[in-house]
C-alpha cells in the first residue's frame, strides 16, 4: 500500500511540477510585457455587430446595453442586436426599450450557441452588413475602449480574439474575492503570457471578436454545454489562431458564493472535459505534424487542471508524505510537496498582487479551505459527466451600481 502510495505521490508531484514551471514562465512572460506602443489602425474602420444572446435575462440586461452603448466608437459603424432566446420575462421589452434590434427565439435546440447561430442567421436574412462580430453575454458590461482594442487587434491580422475577462462585482463577497484572484491568474498571467510569446488563446464565452470572413467561412458550429472550449478547438483544427488581446475588456457578475456559482461550474467542468476527451489528441497530433506549438499548447490547455484543483492535489500529496514520513527514502517526498505548495501559493500571491485591491482581495483568504474542496467536487463530477445535458441559468447576486474597471 505505501509503494502505491508512494507511487502515485511522484506521479501527481512531477506533473504539478511541470505545470507550475509553464504556468510560472507564462506569469513572468505577462508581468514584463510592455504595453502600449504604436497602435494599428486600418484605412478604414471596421463596423461592428455586437449580439448578445439572452435567456431570461431581464434584470441583467439594461446595465449591459447602457455600456455597449457607451462605447468609444463612431455609433454609425455600431449595431447591437439582443437574442431573446426561449424567453418567460421581459427580456425583449427591455431591449427595445434601450432602442436595439432584438430577435425573439422561441423555439429550437437550447442552449447559448444555438442562440447565437441563430441569431447570425438572423443577421444575415435581414441583410445585416458588419465587418466584425461581437458577442457578448446579457450579465457583461464592456469597457469603454472595448471596440478599439478589437479594432487594433483587427488591424493587426487578428481574425478572432478573446478579450480579458474580468468581474463587476469583485469585492461584494469573499467568494467574489477569490474568483477576482483565479481570475488575473487565468487573463493576465496564463493567456496574457500566451499572447506575449505568440501562443494561442481559447475563447471564453464573452467579449469575443470574430472578422466577418471567419463567420462566414466557418459559422457558429458549437453546441455543447462547453460551447467556447468546442469553438476554439474547431477553429484552431481549422488553422485559425485566436488571439487574446488583454485591452479588450468586459466585466461580467460573478455568483455571490459557491451554492450560487455551483450548477454554473459543474456545466463548465463538464463541457472542458468533453471538448476535452475529444479534440485534445487531435490538437496535439496536428501540432505535430504542422510543426505548429500553439496547437500543442492549446492541447496542454485543454488538459491542465485547474489552480484549484491543482493546489488541492498539492496538499493532498504533502499530507501523503507526511504519512509516510516514517521512511527515510519518503522524505524528500515531504520536502518535494511543501515546495510545490510554497510555489503555488507563491503565484496565488502574484495574482493578489496584480488585482487593482490586493488587500481586499485578502479578505477572502479565509474561504479558501472551503473553496478547494468544493473545487475539486466539481471538477470531479465534471469529469464524470455530469451537467453535461442541460443548460441552466446561473443565479446572481442582484445587480447593484458599481463602476466598469479593473
Amino acid at each position: 500500500m505505501n509503494t502505491l502510495l508512494t507511487t502515485l505521490c511522484v506521479g501527481a508531484l512531477l506533473v504539478l511540477t511541470l505545470i507550475l514551471v509553464y504556468q510560472w514562465a507564462l506569469a513572468l512572460v505577462a508581468v514584463s510585457a510592455r504595453h502600449g506602443g504604436n497602435v494599428a489602425r486600418a484605412s478604414r474602420r471596421p463596423r461592428f455587430q455586437v449580439i448578445i444572446p439572452a435567456h431570461d435575462e431581464e434584470v441583467a440586461l439594461s446595465a449591459t446595453l447602457q455600456s455597449v452603448t457607451r462605447l468609444q466608437y463612431p455609433r454609425e459603424l455600431l449595431s447591437i442586436t439582443v437574442v431573446a432566446d426561449r424567453c418567460s420575462d421581459g427580456t425583449a421589452a427591455v431591449a427595445r426599450a434601450h432602442g436595439v434590434e432584438c430577435f425573439e427565439r422561441r423555439s429550437g435546440l437550447p442552449g447559448k450557441g444555438a442562440a447565437i447561430a441563430w441569431g447570425i442567421e438572423e443577421l444575415s436574412k435581414n441583410g445585416g452588413i458588419f465587418d466584425a462580430l461581437v458577442v457578448l453575454d446579457a450579465d457583461t458590461t464592456a469597457d469603454s475602449g472595448l471596440l478599439e482594442a478589437f479594432e487594433e487587434g483587427l488591424a493587426s491580422g487578428h481574425a478572432v480574439q478573446q478579450g480579458y475577462n474580468y468581474l463587476s462585482n469583485p469585492w461584494e463577497t469573499p467568494f467574489t474575492r477569490l474568483i477576482a484572484v483565479t481570475s488575473v491568474l487565468r487573463n493576465r498571467l496564463f493567456y496574457g503570457g500566451k499572447a506575449g510569446v505568440g501562443l494561442a488563446g481559447m475563447l471564453t464565452g464573452t467579449g469575443m471578436c470574430f472578422d466577418y470572413a471567419t463567420i462566414a467561412r466557418h459559422g457558429w458550429t458549437a453546441f455543447s454545454v462547453g460551447e467556447d472550449w468546442e469553438l476554439s478547438a474547431s477553429l484552431l483544427l481549422q488553422s485559425v489562431k485566436i488571439h487574446f488581446n488583454p485591452r479588450a475588456r468586459v466585466f461580467a457578475r460573478e455568483s455571490g458564493g459557491l451554492q450560487q456559482a455551483s450548477t454554473q461550474r459543474l456545466r463548465w467542468a463538464s463541457g472542458r472535459y468533453a471538448v476535452a476527451s475529444a479534440t485534445a489528441w487531435k490538437l496535439c497530433v496536428a501540432g505535430l505534424r504542422r510543426r505548429r506549438l500553439h496547437l500543442v499548447d492549446a492541447a496542454i490547455t485543454l488538459v491542465v487542471p485547474t489552480y484549484a484543483v491543482q493546489a488541492t492535489l498539492a496538499v493532498l500529496c504533502v499530507a501523503v508524505a507526511w504519512l509516510l514520513s516514517d521512511s527515510p527514502t519518503t522524505a524528500p517526498l515531504f520536502i518535494w510537496g511543501v515546495l510545490v505548495v510554497a510555489l503555488l501559493a507563491a503565484y496565488f500571491i502574484l495574482g493578489v498582487l496584480c488585482t487593482d485591491a490586493p488587500g481586499k482581495t485578502l479578505r477572502g483568504v479565509a474561504l479558501i479551505p472551503i473553496f478547494l474542496p468544493w473545487r475539486m467536487t466539481i471538477e470531479i463530477l465534471g469529469l464524470l459527466g455530469y451537467g453535461r445535458k442541460q443548460w441552466v441559468r446561473t443565479t446572481r447576486l442582484s445587480p447593484r451600481s458599481h463602476k466598469v474597471g479593473h
